[in-house]
């Protein structure tokens, strides 16, 4: 019983570092993302020729241990 309460204060510690990981990850993304606004407002259009590339963000927030190694990018498209 005291084993398994301090392996349960165990896990509940790693679970609050996840978290904490997380939570700052998000925070200055968000900062990062407000300043990028500020500099370049609005709407971004791109033209015939462009090269782009998309952004999997169901990538975000997965955890799964098979997904952690893919990338979250793209290869360049061309627009048409």
């Amino acid at each position: 019983s005291d084993v398994s309460t301090q392996m349960a204060y165990m896990v509940q510690q790693q679970l609050d570092r996840y978290d904490a990981a997380v939570q700052h990850t998000i925070k200055h993304k968000a900062a990062f993302d407000k300043r990028v606004l500020k500099r370049t407002p609005g709407e971004v259009i791109f033209y015939p020729g462009q090269l782009v590339q998309f952004y999997r963000s169901s990538l975000d927030y997965t955890f799964e241990a098979k997904h952690k190694l893919l990338p979250k990018w793209s290869p360049p498209h061309r627009v048409i």
